[in-house]
C-alpha cells in the first residue's frame, strides 16, 4: 500500500521537506561557526522541522558538532528548565552514562546532583538538583554546553524550542538577564532559540529594552515560493501513481496562502480522497474536511472574543487592512471610539489572531480566516 506522502502535525525531514534552501544553508553555517541564532515565524510554518534538519546537516558536516534539544512547552519553573538542560546536553555529549557520570563530576563543583539510573542506563537515565544549591550555583548548568565543549573538542549547539514559554516564569526577567549573562561569554558553545508565538518571540529579541536584544542573527521564516511548492505537489502526486491539474495546485496554494502547515494538510486530504486524478469535487470535499477538522479550535477561539473584537475582525476578513479608525469604519463596523481600536489590535496580537506588519492588519491563520468570512463574516 502506498504511504500518504503528505505530512502534517509532526516535524518532517528528507523527501517530505521542501525548499528552505537559503535557511539550511544560513543556519548551518551559524552552527558550525558557533554564531547564536534566533528563528522567529508564525506558528506551524516549519521551524522545528527545519532546526531538526540543519542539525543533522551540520553533523554531517562536521564530526565534532553536537545538537542538543531542549523543549520548554511543557516546563513551569527554572528548576525544571535547569534539570531538563542539563539531562539534555550530557546525553547529547555522552555516549553512555558513565561518561555522563564523569562529566557531572568534573564539572559541577558547587551542585551535587542527585542521578537515578534504570535498568537500562543508556535510556533510563534521569537527574535532579536541589533547588536552594541551584539558585546559588545555577551558572554551573548554564555553562556545561561551554565547558563539555571545551574539554571535549565539540561544537555544542543548543536549541531550544518554545522558548517564549520561560517569560511565563516566576521573576522571569531575572531569569532572562541570567541566561544571557552566561551564554554570551561562550565561545565553542552556541543557541538557537525559536517558539511558536509569534508577536512574544518579537517581544523578548526586538526590544531593546529586553535581555536578549541582540543575542544573534534573527532569522525570519518566510513563506515557501509559490514556484518550489507547485513542483513539491506535483511531484508527491506524480511519483505515487496520480494527477493533479495546475489549476488545483493553485487553489490549494491560493486558500493555504502557502502556509506549510496547511498546504501539507490539505494536499494529504486530497491526495487521501483521488484514486486516479483529482477532481474538483474531491477538492471542495477535502476543503469542506480541514474546515471540520480545524472548527472545534476555532470556536473556542472564536468564544473568547468580545464583541468589537468579533467587529474587528470582521472589518479584516472584509479587505479592510489599515484605516480602521476613520469615522466611517468605526461606524460602519461598530468599532467604538480611536483608542478602543488600538486596545483591540494590542488584545488580538497577544493572542496570536492577527498580525500587524507597519500599518497593515491580516490574520496569521488563513484557514481560520477561511473559517471566519464562512462561519461570522456572515453574521449579522
Amino acid at each position: 500500500m502506498i504511504e500518504n506522502p503528505f505530512y502534517f502535525g509532526r516535524m518532517v525531514s528528507d523527501d517530505a521537506f521542501t525548499d528552505r534552501e537559503k535557511e539550511t544553508e544560513r543556519l548551518v553555517a551559524n552552527f558550525r561557526n558557533g554564531i547564536n541564532t534566533i528563528l522567529i515565524s508564525p506558528r506551524r510554518w516549519g521551524k522545528s522541522s527545519l532546526v531538526k534538519k540543519v542539525g543533522e546537516t551540520a553533523k554531517a558536516q562536521g564530526s565534532n558538532v553536537r545538537i542538543v534539544h531542549i523543549d520548554v512547552f511543557s516546563l513551569r519553573t527554572e528548576q525544571e528548565f535547569f534539570t531538563a538542560y542539563a539531562k539534555a546536553v550530557l546525553e547529547a555529549t555522552s555516549s553512555h552514562w558513565e561518561e555522563r557520570l564523569k562529566s557531572l563530576k568534573e564539572f559541577l563543583k558547587q551542585i551535587t546532583p542527585k542521578i537515578t539510573i534504570g535498568v537500562d542506563p543508556e535510556h533510563e537515565f534521569s537527574i535532579g538538583f536541589d533547588w536552594n544549591e541551584l539558585q546559588q550555583h545555577a551558572t554551573e548548568i548554564l555553562d556545561l554546553p561551554e565547558k563539555i565543549g571545551k574539554s571535549k573538542g565539540l561544537r555544542v549547539v543548543v536549541c531550544i524550542d518554545e522558548f517564549q514559554n520561560i517569560t511565563a516564569f516566576d521573576n522571569a526577567l531575572a531569569f532572562q538577564k541570567l541566561l544571557r549573562s552566561v551564554w554570551q561569554k561562550h565561545e565553542t558553545a552556541c543557541y538557537c532559540l525559536y517558539g511558536s508565538k509569534f508577536h512574544m518571540m518579537r517581544e523578548l529579541f526586538e526590544r531593546q529594552s529586553m535581555p536578549f536584544y541582540r543575542f544573534g542573527d534573527l532569522v525570519y521564516l518566510g513563506k515557501i515560493s509559490e514556484t518550489d511548492w507547485r513542483i513539491f505537489i506535483r511531484e508527491k502526486f506524480e511519483t505515487t501513481g496520480k494527477s493533479i491539474d495546475e489549476t488545483l495546485i493553485s487553489r490549494i496554494i491560493s486558500d493555504t496562502d502557502r502556509h506549510s502547515y496547511y498546504v501539507q494538510q490539505m494536499s494529504h486530504l486530497v491526495w487521501e480522497r483521488t484514486n486516479g486524478k483529482v477532481t474538483d469535487a474531491i477538492y471542495t470535499a477535502a476543503l469542506e474536511d480541514m474546515l471540520t477538522q480545524n472548527a472545534l479550535l476555532y470556536q473556542r477561539d472564536t468564544e473568547n472574543l468580545s464583541a468589537t473584537q468579533l467587529n474587528f475582525l470582521k472589518a479584516v476578513a472584509s479587505g479592510e487592512r489599515t484605516n480602521f479608525t476613520s469615522a466611517e469604519t468605526l461606524k460602519k463596523y461598530r468599532l467604538g471610539t480611536s483608542a478602543n481600536v488600538v486596545k483591540i489590535k494590542k488584545n488580538l496580537l497577544n493572542a496570536e489572531i492577527i498580525d500587524i506588519q507597519g500599518k497593515e492588519v491580516s490574520f496569521i491563520d488563513p484557514i481560520y480566516e477561511f473559517w471566519f468570512k464562512k462561519e461570522i463574516s456572515k453574521r449579522p
